[in-house]
């Protein structure tokens, strides 16, 4: 779910930066750079490397999250679609080797450099949007909630009288809108309808075996009192 995401000129522009070697980053950032030398065993040589002091390579956190990216296999596919796809070469696959190593350098530097801003958007539940509520571990539910704190004080409000055992944990999922709830939490309430009819099933079975048995248990009864009464006529 991406409903507020930044339009496709301004993600290019993100991304166009973030593939040069110092980045100028977004407004009021002001990334600096240090060049750093090490030997690389794989070359045999030493090499430089650019070091940023900046967590997010000049953009904040919500700026890079906004800009779609949410595994390194989406940056591949963006780069391949922006900066080598054509008429005649749909996928990859039919890419030459060089461009295809030319695929994975740009990926590789741009998700080396967006992933752990995506990790602290996730881990620090900070921005308003869709949550995930994990009650145990086959229960999930959706909330809209500015942040993660406010999500887990009305879990704990909501959830916890009808879950009293459950561990409760939660989740920042994307950003949305409050109506984006609703289709979110329809699997969450499907599972939970075929796991009540699975049970009712059970039990109806169950019931259907008592019967059988109670049944089973008059017949022999019946069998036995009639036994006891031939013999004692016979003795």
């Amino acid at each position: 779910m991406k409903t507020t995401l930044m339009n496709d000129e301004k993600r290019d522009k993100i991304v166009k930066d973030l593939l040069v070697r110092k980045p100028k980053g977004e407004a009021g950032q002001g990334p600096t750079y240090n060049i750093v030398s090490y030997y690389c065993y794989d070359a045999h040589k030493n090499k430089n490397r650019v070091e940023c002091n900046h967590p997010g390579w000049g953009y904040t956190d919500e700026t890079i999250w906004d800009a779609g990216f949410r595994s390194e296999s989406d940056v591949r596919e963006y780069i391949f679609d922006k900066f080598y796809k054509s008429e005649d070469v749909k996928a990859q696959y039919y890419l030459t080797q060089g461009k295809r190593a030319g695929v994975t350098r740009k990926a590789n530097r741009v998700w080396q450099r967006i992933t752990r801003a995506l990790d602290r958007v996730r881990n620090s539940g900070a921005i308003p949007g869709l949550y995930r509520v994990r009650v145990d571990y086959d229960k999930d539910f959706y909330f809209y909630g500015e942040s993660s704190a406010e999500v887990n004080s009305l879990a704990e409000l909501m959830l916890s009288p009808i879950y009293p055992d459950a561990s409760m944990a939660v989740y920042f999922v994307d950003r949305a809108l409050p109506g984006d709830i609703l289709d979110r939490n329809v699997p969450s309430f499907d599972k939970i309808k075929k796991d009540i009819e699975s049970k009712k099933r059970r039990v109806e079975q169950l019931l259907k075996n008592v019967e059988e048995m109670e049944s089973q248990a008059e017949y022999v009864k019946t069998l036995i009192t009639q036994n006891l009464e031939v013999a004692m006529r016979a003795s």
